[in-house]
């Protein structure tokens, strides 16, 4: 038992300290372009600088962060061109992974709902690291009702990847109103498990996403 918790403690560190790292990434305390300064970054996570290498190994393979000569590991900082392919992509994979998904019970409905509510309480006190965790949660427990297992993954690479470019979107005009009425419409086509709704609507609801941070994507037919 001991040689194998000798190998799993420092992969299991790595894996905390990736997904910490994304974290900061997503919820704009690390930003596009920015310089990652290590012995900082460690101290931040509560990590040595071994496992923090790994993660950002890691990061780097996913496209989260790149090396740059001179400077080392900075955030990736994604061009125009590059958030266009993503958002496609999105819209690609999720589309089929939303025909694929089962019928929701009341408690996820609730659920939805609520992740929902918090969203909408987060952009009031200007908690924008609330407002995007909450967003997140409601997408994510819809993707979670899809079998896809490889799809889900995908998605959620992609979306680690552009989520931190959509900080500014929520303090635009009336997006609360929006986003609100949309969610509550993407709930309705749930209850009614009408999935063909449900991939129309979440086109256009993310049609509103790329479409705010300037990425020439066409509306979806």
């Amino acid at each position: 038992m001991q040689p194998e918790r000798a190998v799993s403690e420092p992969v299991q560190l790595t894996l905390q300290a990736a997904a910490q790292i994304r974290g900061l990434i997503i919820e704009g305390v690390l930003l596009p372009g920015q310089k990652i300064r290590q012995v900082d970054l460690a101290d931040r996570i509560g990590v040595s600088r071994s496992p923090l290498r790994e993660a950002l190994r890691t990061l780097e393979s996913e496209g989260a962060v790149t090396y740059e000569l001179n400077r080392g590991y900075v955030v990736a900082r994604l061009t125009p061109a590059d958030l266009a392919e993503i958002y496609r992509m999105r819209e690609l994979l999720e589309s089929e992974l939303l025909r694929s998904i089962v019928k929701p019970d009341k408690a996820t409905l609730d659920m939805l709902g609520q992740y929902n509510n918090e969203m909408i309480a987060a952009v009031r006190r200007g908690d924008i690291a609330g407002v995007l965790r909450a967003n997140r949660e409601f997408h994510f427990a819809i993707f979670g009702l899809s079998p896809m297992s490889q799809y889900k993954r995908e998605i959620q690479r992609l979306w680690q990847l552009s989520e931190g470019y959509l900080i500014w979107w929520w303090q635009l005009p009336d997006v609360t109103t929006r986003i609100n009425q949309e969610h509550k419409q993407i709930i309705r086509a749930l209850r009614k498990f009408d999935r063909e709704a449900l991939v129309e609507l979440c086109d256009s609801h993310r049609f509103g996403g790329h479409e705010a941070v300037g990425i020439p994507l066409g509306r979806p037919d």
